[in-house]
């Protein structure tokens, strides 16, 4: 249903409902009414069968400022060797998918190592929650 076209206000008549916001209900600005007879139309998003589709934007929160600008975008796929999902980041120099490294030397548990296929080199650092912060 499409958003009311400006009307008169049932209530006071001297204003208008108007329809600016498209997460709130029209309203008057004179007496602040609310036409909460309005549908809100509902935003369709495209459904993945694997966690619908999780993916964030990571920022460098590293000691580089000439890096500073760079996005890592992080996906969780599905496994095809193991029955489960792995975090997948993307390389932030050419945008292909970066394998894991393996651990090497003594780095928090929770933190991961990725390199890509021409060799760039990146860690994806989580707090405590398991959330992740940001890339290195």
């Amino acid at each position: 249903m499409k958003a009311p076209q400006k009307s008169r206000c049932p209530r006071c008549i001297k204003g208008f409902v108007n329809h600016t916001n498209s997460g709130e209900y029209p309203s008057c600005i004179a007496c602040g009414y609310e036409d909460y007879s309005y549908v809100m139309p509902k935003r369709e998003r495209p459904r993945n069968a694997l966690l619908g589709g999780l993916a964030s934007k990571l920022r460098y929160i590293g000691f580089s400022p000439q890096l500073e600008d760079l996005i890592l975008e992080v996906q969780v796929k599905r496994d095809p060797l193991k029955s489960g999902v792995v975090t997948v980041p993307t390389c932030p120099w050419d945008g292909k998918d970066i394998q894991a490294a393996p651990l090497s030397g003594k780095k928090n548990k929770s933190d991961r190592t990725y390199r890509c296929s021409k060799r760039h080199r990146i860690s994806l650092l989580s707090g405590i929650t398991g959330d992740w912060r940001g890339w290195m």
